[in-house]
């Protein structure tokens, strides 16, 4: 339900003396332990466990979720490079408040997330496109990038001697 990399957004949570997080703030997870504990990397810099039946939160984004909507994305035309941007900034921006756009040379945009997700660090998409003379944007290509992290076991198994 809560797969490493999933963007979740915390409801409800026992109050924490020294971690300020509110309702509606988002979240990386990074594993669920054997507890069914779901350790996540808050956005706002703090790393804190979600403890089963006593916190609360919803998933938000999957990576398959991504990959849908990127999908139906590229195949839609565009009046313009900015309602373009516009489109996919209203249908990430639930799990990517901080979502950012880049211009490169020869008709490439790169879609900043903000954060880490989905098991990258910088998360982005690589969206290639073409513009016909009236300057619609059609999509020949998207990309998601980043630097895959690695995937830690928090479960390390003790040798026996």
């Amino acid at each position: 339900m809560y797969p490493p990399g999933c963007r979740v957004e915390l409801e409800d949570m026992e109050a924490d003396p020294y971690v300020k997080l509110s309702p509606g703030d988002l979240g990386t997870v990074q594993f669920v332990d054997d507890a069914g504990q779901i350790h996540v990397s808050w956005d706002c810099g703090h790393s804190l466990a979600m403890v089963f039946g006593v916190d609360h939160c919803r998933c938000v984004m999957r990576e398959d979720r991504l990959q849908e909507i990127l999908q139906r994305v590229q195949a839609m035309p565009f009046e313009s490079l900015e309602k373009m941007e516009l489109y996919i900034t209203e249908k990430l921006s639930v799990a990517f408040p901080k979502i950012s756009f880049q211009e490169r040379e020869g008709q490439e945009v790169i879609a900043d997330m903000g954060v880490a997700a989905f098991m990258k660090k910088n998360l982005g998409v690589a969206i290639q496109y073409e513009a016909d003379s009236q300057q619609h944007i059609f999509i020949k290509k998207m990309e998601i990038q980043g630097q895959e992290l690695e995937r830690k076991n928090p479960f390390p198994v003790q040798k026996k001697r």
